[in-house]
This record gives structure tokens, C-alpha cells and sequence, in this order.
């Protein structure tokens, strides 16, 4: 019985085993390893690498990565510059502009080579193309306005800051040469509060009417003075319950427009002056119980359009609450024809002070007829009537930015970059300009100058220096040392 056991067993194995069948080897697991593409003999030899990006600044380190596969006895890098590297895994430091193609060649023992390439852009720093006004060791020069005189000069007002000694700290009108060499330089008055803005107007009888902001955390004010053309003062007022964001001229009159106080809380206002700057007209707005204001004016086929916000202030912190985006549409003589409040913006918990709201606000019509509005690194895209497009929020960017319509086009400034907007709001471009405070773009020569203010710390003092710039409006700079 046990012989025809085992010989039904034997024909069991031998059937289960097809010729087509194999039986795999067994080993040690603890002795087995993974491949190495890079050693064993049986990958075919494969050149590749990887660099750490693509678009380079003069003085940036590129880094390569091999990715290589085979047995490879060396590696040979080709810059294309004449430098050469045969390490693995090198770093170039870039000295020179340009567009370059690395080339790698690697070999292996039997002398076979195989090649792989990649493009590279090396560019200037953005700052080779600005002009950097001198400013003393210890202070601080803040932008606050970037415009054109009568006879197109380009002036800008700076508060200057002395950290280290008792210079105190001063508001200057300056303008530019030709040669971005400061031609004027005049002095306003001392700094007494905090200021994020101003604006200048040069008036009909040749006089300068400068306005500055003037707050506090619980307080709205302005700053008004006026020189005449040898910048002689003539006036000046320190108010604490108006304050003024800007002008718009009507025909031989100019309309001041921002924010007044009328039975206990802050309207917009619409001021209304003569050729000489002499207020005869103001109309002012609430819109429900909130405080509000008007930060920016423009002109419209229908009348006019503003855009502001609306809030409450409070006598104790946070001195502001509920913050939100206001766009008003008036007709020709200033009736409210009808207004906007947007509701879900995200300000409402980042504005708590009263210093927030003194910076710079702006409003634009497209050629396709949006809005688009700025203000407090919020863009809100808006269509002709105020129904919401789209809305984005800038991170870390600061109330004192600039926004230029372009027709069907719209820049912006925001913490770092410059970035082009379509028409809808579609962001099609952006530039790392590396500033940090831009309050205006100036059209000039057919091209967009601007003064930025830039954080730097100097023998442990954080201070905000100034570089003069301009770009096309495809946001190419253009370099102003050439």
C-alpha cells in the first residue's frame, strides 16, 4: 500500500510541473540589496540631471542634481561660458547675464558616453536698473506721493526720519532733473502723527496746496498747507475732523473728496474749490449709522464714482470695527444714485485702527466698463453697476500702494511684486521689484515711473530706504543707469 502511495505522488509532482513552469530561486533575504542605477552594469548608460530653477539672478547659486543611470566612471558639466565642472552633484555661483545650455557628457568604464542638456536664464538683479537717492546713515525716507509738476517734472513727497540723532522727523517736497538728480528740495513741516499718504494740487494761481495725513488710533485728521511759487507759506490747517485722500478736477474747480464729521460720526465728503483752492460747496453721505469715507474719486459718463469704506469707531480698542469696502455711484450734482457695501470682505478683522485707513485708495474703470478697486492690499473687481466679479487678498502688503489703469488693463503694487491685471481681474503677470511701499505710478515718456520705499536693517536699525524705477507696461523694467 505505501509503494502505490508513492508512486501516485511522484505522478502528482511530475504533472503539477509543466515544461512552461520554473521554479524560482530562493536566497537570503537578509543578503539582498536594490539596485543601483549608477553601478550596476546591467542599466544602460543614461545622462540627466536636474537644477534648482531655471531663471537666475546675477549672483544666485545654481545647483545640479545628477539623475544619471549606468555605470559611470565620470561626469563632465559644460556651462557653456567656459566653465566646467566634473563633480557629480556641482554648484556654479552665476557672474554673468545671459541664456546658457548646460551640457552634460558622462562615461562609462568601456569608454561609451551618453549627453543630456538643459537651458538656463541669468538676468541682472532687478536693482541694477534703479537709481538709490542718498540717504544718511540712521534715517528713514518714506514715499507718500509720486506725481507730475505743470511743466511735467516728476515731484515726490518723503517723510524723512532720523533714527540715531535729533534731526526729528520731516516732511520734504522734492523734484527730479532730467537726470533723476533732485533739482527742488523743500521743506514741509515736523511729522506730529502718523502718515501713510499726502497729495499735492498746484493750483490756478500758482500756489501749492499740499495735504498729509494726520492719526492716530482714534484719530482722523489732515494736514493742509498751502506755499506760494517761491514756496513762501501762506497757510495752513491742522484739522481732527475732516480728512482729505485726494482731488479730482471739474472743469475750472477741483473736488477734494475723503471724509467729515456731521452730528457725531464721519460722511464722505465732497468738497468743492475754486481754481485758488476756496472751498465754497461740500455734500456729505452716510450710508446707515456706520462712519464712512471716500478714498478715491473718478469720473464717469453718468457723474461719479467712489470708492471708500464704511466702519465704527470706537473710543476704546480696537478703535475700529467692522471694517468693510464702500462703492458709491453719484450723478453729476452729487446725489447718491446708488451704492455698494460688500459684505464679505475679509478686512473686517484686519482693520482695527484708525492708522489703517490713512494710506492710499484706488479706483478704476476698464474699457469694457468693471471696476476695479484697491485699497488695504484688497483688489475687489466689480462690473459697471457694482455686482461683484472677484475679490483678492495680498498678504503682507502694506496701505500705502499704487494702482494705474492701463484701458483694458490694470497694474498694482503689493508687498515684493508688481502684478498685471486683465480687465475681469485675471492676473496675466507678475515682477518681483522687491519694494514694499509704492504710492503711485507716474505715466511719463510712455513709460511707468515710480518711487518704492524698501525695509532694510543697518547696524540693527530697521529703516525703509528709496529707489527710483520705471517700467514699460508689460512690467519689463527699464534701466535708469543707461
Amino acid at each position: 500500500m505505501k509503494k502505490i502511495y508513492a508512486v501516485c505522488l511522484g505522478i502528482f509532482l511530475l504533472y503539477s510541473c509543466s515544461k512552461g513552469d520554473t521554479i524560482p530561486e530562493t536566497g537570503d533575504p537578509d543578503t539582498e540589496s536594490e539596485t543601483d542605477p549608477k553601478t550596476d552594469p546591467k542599466i544602460a548608460l543614461k545622462a540627466c540631471f536636474t537644477v534648482n530653477q531655471t531663471n537666475f539672478e546675477v549672483g544666485e547659486s545654481l545647483i545640479i542634481t545628477s539623475c544619471s543611470e549606468g555605470t559611470i566612471k565620470s561626469y563632465h558639466y559644460d556651462m557653456g561660458n567656459g566653465n566646467v565642472s566634473l563633480k557629480e552633484n556641482p554648484e556654479f555661483v552665476l557672474e554673468e547675464e545671459g541664456d546658457f545650455s548646460i551640457l552634460l557628457t558622462i562615461t562609462d568604464e568601456e569608454e561609451k558616453t551618453d549627453t543630456f542638456s538643459k537651458s538656463i536664464s541669468v538676468s541682472q538683479p532687478v536693482e541694477a536698473n534703479y537709481i538709490f537717492p542718498d540717504i544718511a546713515m540712521g534715517f528713514k525716507g518714506f514715499p507718500l506721493e509720486t506725481g507730475l509738476t505743470p511743466d511735467n517734472k516728476i515731484y515726490y513727497m518723503e517723510l524723512t526720519e532720523d533714527l540715531l540723532g535729533v534731526g526729528g522727523s520731516k516732511f520734504n517736497y522734492r523734484e527730479l532733473d532730467e537726470s533723476y538728480n533732485i533739482s527742488t528740495s523743500q521743506y514741509i513741516l515736523d511729522k506730529q502723527f502718523n502718515t501713510q499718504s499726502a497729495f499735492v494740487n498746484f493750483l490756478a494761481n500758482g500756489n501749492v496746496n499740499i495735504h498729509l495725513s494726520r492719526t492716530l488710533p482714534d484719530f482722523y485728521g489732515t494736514h493742509e498747507i498751502t506755499f506760494d511759487n517761491a514756496w513762501s507759506f501762506i497757510n495752513g490747517l491742522n484739522s481732527s475732523s475732516k480728512h482729505s485722500y485726494g482731488y479730482v478736477p471739474d472743469g475750472a474747480d477741483f473736488l477734494y473728496f475723503g471724509t467729515q464729521v456731521e452730528d457725531g460720526i464721519y460722511k464722505t465728503a465732497v468738497e468743492r474749490r475754486n481754481g485758488n483752492g476756496d472751498a465754497y460747496e461740500i455734500h456729505l453721505n452716510n450710508f446707515g449709522s456706520a462712519d464712512a469715507f471716500i478714498g478715491d474719486m473718478i469720473k464717469t459718463s453718468t457723474g461719479f464714482a467712489a470708492f471708500g469704506g464704511v466702519f465704527t469707531k470706537n473710543a476704546t480698542a480696537p478703535q475700529v470695527t467692522g471694517y468693510r469696502p464702500l462703492l458709491v455711484f453719484f450723478d453729476t450734482v452729487f446725489n447718491v444714485t446708488s451704492h455698494v457695501v460688500f459684505e464679505n470682505s475679509v478686512l473686517d478683522t484686519k482693520i482695527t485702527s484708525i492708522n489703517d485707513l490713512n494710506g492710499n485708495y484706488h479706483l478704476v474703470e476698464m474699457s469694457n466698463g468693471n471696476i476695479a478697486m484697491y485699497g488695504n492690499g484688497e483688489l475687489t473687481i466689480t462690473n459697471s453697476s457694482g455686482t461683484m466679479i472677484s475679490s483678492s487678498y495680498f498678504e503682507e502688503t502694506t496701505n500705502n500702494q499704487a494702482m494705474i489703469s492701463l484701458g483694458a488693463s490694470f497694474i498694482i503694487s503689493t508687498n515684493n511684486f508688481l502684478r498685471k491685471f486683465d480687465a475681469d481681474g485675471n492676473q496675466t503677470k507678475e515682477l518681483k521689484y522687491n519694494g514694499n511701499y509704492l504710492p503711485e505710478f507716474v505715466q511719463k515718456d510712455g513709460q511707468l515711473f515710480f518711487i518704492a520705499g524698501f525695509d532694510v536693517t543697518e547696524n540693527n536699525i530697521d529703516l525703509v530706504k528709496l529707489f527710483y524705477a520705471s517700467m514699460g507696461n508689460d512690467l519689463n523694467l527699464v534701466n535708469l543707469n543707461d
